[in-house]
């Protein structure tokens, strides 16, 4: 399955019209779209507007075509899948997460909507950075300044 994610915070009707365009030419099939509270409403694509948690449906995708926003981000390259991220240019965003993590190889950067089929055949024989969690030391930094040294 390929599935797109246009996010919560604004519409990206750009990318889900051309994703829908894609998959009415059968450039693109099996698509599932997370369309937020977008206008347009694709014709040739399973798609639904919200959902309280998208985990289940990146795991399940073979590909992952998201806007850039970095919660986003971070759930997909951990669910170490292939993702395509598209900048949605009609929201005051810093893009600069996604391209760092594209230079990367976590994920590809794409440009624009109308980039996207460029990137779909390069994803094809693309393969991802696996990501690797560092371990969290926060609560020990925090107990350590509240409570003083233990050392």
């Amino acid at each position: 399955m390929i599935f797109v994610t246009v996010g919560s915070v604004a519409p990206f009707d750009e990318l889900a019209m051309k994703v829908d365009e894609l998959a009415g030419r059968g450039a693109l099939t099996n698509v599932m779209m997370q369309i937020g509270n977008g206008k347009y409403e694709p014709k040739n694509a399973k798609w639904f507007r919200f959902r309280k948690d998208l985990n289940e449906l990146y795991v399940a995708s073979d590909l992952v075509i998201t806007h850039t926003g970095a919660g986003t981000l971070f759930e997909v390259i951990k669910a170490d899948r292939k993702a395509i991220a598209v900048p949605n240019r009609g929201v005051v965003e810093n893009h600069e997460l996604a391209e760092k993590l594209s230079k990367e190889g976590y994920i590809l950067f794409c440009q624009s909507p109308e980039e996207l089929e460029q990137k779909l055949a390069e994803v094809k024989t693309w393969e991802p950075k696996k990501y690797v969690e560092e371990p969290s030391t926060i609560a020990e930094v925090i107990s350590e300044f509240l409570l003083g040294s233990s050392k």
